[in-house]
């Protein structure tokens, strides 16, 4: 996994900016993401992991037949923070 990571930023940027995480996804190939995205807090980045699932479940599921998807979010120094994971099944009677 290739990230740029920040070890030591300044005092006045870690004052005025929200945490950076990074969410790399993954079903039959991984999704490294390299720019990240500033949330306010964990149960922000919560809210999108479960958001960005659902869009790649309704964007790709019934194309690629893949109806399982993880998601795992770090921090800038490439902490893992959060993970999460959506499966969806439809059975036959």
């Amino acid at each position: 996994m290739q990230r740029t990571l920040r070890l030591h930023p300044s005092r006045q940027a870690r004052e005025h900016s929200m945490p950076r995480y990074f969410i790399n996804t993954k079903n039959n190939i991984e999704a490294i993401d390299s720019e990240g995205t500033e949330l306010p807090n964990l149960n922000a980045l919560r809210s999108l992991m479960r958001a960005v699932l659902i869009e790649i479940l309704r964007d790709e599921g019934e194309e690629t037949g893949i109806n399982e998807y993880t998601a795992k979010a770090y921090d800038v120094v490439g902490r893992h923070m959060m993970s999460a994971k959506i499966n969806f099944y439809i059975f036959d009677q």
